[in-house]
Formats: structure tokens, sequence, C-alpha cells
């Protein structure tokens, strides 16, 4: 629900004539509060909450029946989540539902009250969000994104689909992915291991990204890890691989690049439906274990390769969820 609309709400309300001595006073609609940490304007990013407001309404909450749903959208901005944050506690929600490590540490700087239900969290423990994956403790509890050894894994992709790489720079946005060291030490284990060289690539605007692609050389290819500035700009990121002839294997979910792994989003923001479901109906966030994810996609963009010059193994092809040709 839009804010323009809660507040017309609202002004009706106060119109509406109190009710008569007998009369049964109207049952409160519990309100849930969602900071997505993805653009509002990403088609992606609506099916995403499509999915997360359908789980509610299977597991019997059907919107402005049974839920309100405050929804905001941090668009890969630190600042923004914690603006926003604020603004949802401020609304006195029920629950809250946010995704990405950014938006989740911002909601966990603004109310250590509230349940909070979370997806796309990578390292929770390490980031502070909770005690324990099993124990979590606290408000908090939800979804981890992926464990930090997949960058081994990302890096492991790079040299199969493009095996004359001889050098590698893990990419990512240090304010929004400030578990960075949670996949660059696998990443950089994977590097020596494999004989590339590992470098890293800091990036905070659009034009950093563009020159992280112009300073690259043939030879040398790029690990988009999985981060949320990253998600929102994935188009740029594909767009800028094209240009500069330079792999991409990226940890953000259907990014459109060369390659990409990672978690099925959409099933985790379904299973956090779940989750505030429970807390609903009266269940404790700390006494609900923090979650893996539990299905996987591995696309492979057809295009994109023969763009490059680039031909994909059939081993790889063989364990494909979803081919772009």
């Amino acid at each position: 629900m839009r804010r323009r609309e809660f507040i017309a709400g609202l002004g009706a309300a106060a119109a509406s004539p109190l009710p008569v001595r007998g009369q049964q006073a109207p049952k409160r609609v519990p309100r849930v509060g969602v900071l997505i940490g993805f653009a509002e304007q990403d088609p992606a990013t609506q099916r995403l909450v499509a999915t997360f407001v359908k789980s509610l309404g299977d597991l019997g909450w059907a919107v402005d029946r049974d839920v309100s749903i405050e929804l905001r959208y941090g668009g890969g901005n630190s600042e923004k989540n914690r603006a926003l944050a604020k603004e949802l506690v401020a609304l006195k929600p029920d629950v809250i539902f946010v995704n990405s490590t950014s938006a989740t540490l911002a909601v966990q700087g603004a109310t250590s009250t509230v349940p909070v239900v979370f997806a796309t969290v990578s390292d929770p423990v390490g980031s502070g969000i909770v005690a324990s994956l099993a124990r979590p403790g606290g408000n908090i509890t939800g979804f981890v994104n992926v464990e930090g050894s997949i960058a081994g894994k990302w890096l492991g992709f790079l040299k199969e689909v493009a095996p004359n790489v001889k050098a590698a720079g893990l990419m990512y946005n240090p304010t929004t992915a400030t578990y960075f060291e949670y996949y660059l030490k696998p990443f950089m284990a994977a590097a020596e291991a494999t004989n590339v060289r590992p470098f890293t690539l800091q990036v905070g605007s659009a034009a950093d990204i563009e020159r992280a692609f112009r300073e690259r050389t043939p030879g040398e290819g790029i690990v988009a890890m999985s981060d949320p500035f990253l998600t929102v700009n994935s188009a740029l990121i594909r767009e800028m691989e094209l240009q500069f002839r330079i792999p991409v294997v990226s940890g953000v979910s259907r990014s459109g690049s060369l390659l990409s792994y990672a978690p099925n989003t959409e099933d985790l923001f379904q299973r956090s439906g779940a989750y505030v479901d429970k807390i609903l109906r009266g269940a404790r966030p700390g006494d609900l274990p923090v979650q893996l994810p539990t299905k996987f996609d591995l696309i492979i963009n057809l295009r994109t390769a023969k763009a490059l010059g680039l031909k994909v193994p059939q081993t790889i092809i063989a364990e494909a969820d979803e081919m772009i040709e």
C-alpha cells in the first residue's frame, strides 16, 4: 500500500461516524512493512514482491482485508535504506520484511523490538544481524543468500567458460556489500588454486563500473559479487561486458551476463512469507532458525558467449537450469 493510500484511508476512517453502543469495533488489520533493497521500476523486483504477497495470500492473509502492506524501495542505496527503515518503523508495523544485507542492517539500526524477517542476506552472523543461524535470538531472522564458498565456484565457472582468462577481478560496492570479505577470502583461495591473478574492483557509481571495464585488458575477467548495488546495475554491467568484451560471471540472480549462478530469489521470497505468517500468529523471530537457500539457478547466456567468441563447454550446458539463446 502506498503512503498516499494509507493516509487517505486514515482520513476516511476519521470521517466515519463512531459505532453505536453494542456495535462490535472493526477488526484491527495487522500491518507489514516491506523494505526492498532493489529498484522499484525493475520488472524482476516487482515479480519478487508479487511472489511475497502471493505467499501471504496462500497462507490466508489477503492484502487490505487481512493484512496491510507498506512498501518501500531502497534501490541499492545504503543512505536511502536507512531513511526508509526509520520511516517504516515509525508506522509501528507488526513485522517488517526486508531483503539485502544493506537494507537489513538499516532496519536493525532502526528497531530492536519490531519483528524482522530478511531474505537474501549474506553472512548474517558475521554482519552482526543474528547471534547464530540455529538460534538467531533478538528480533530478527530470515533466509541467507549464499555461503561465502560460492565465490570459488563463480571463479571456477569463469575459467571453464573462458579458459584464456589469466586474471579475474571481484567486483562489489563496499557500502552495500559490507560483507565483501565473506566472499573475498574464498575467491582469493580459488584464484591461487587455478593460477589466476586475483584483484578487487570496488565500485560505487555507474561511472565506476564503466571505468572498471575500460581499464581491463585481454585475458582478464570479472566476477560480479552478490550485491544489491550490482543487482540494480546489472543491465549496465551486461552492456559493458559486450562493449569491452570482458567475460562476466555473476552472483546476481538472472543478471543477463555471460553466466550467472545464484540462489533462486523468488523461492527465498516465497519462503519468507511463511516466516511472516508465523510471526503474525505469535511466533518469536529469535526462535525461528535462519535458513539456507535450497534452490540455485545456473543461467548461461549463449548470445553473450557468441559475441565474446567463447564456446560454452557441454559439461556446463548439461548443468544449466536455463539458457538464453
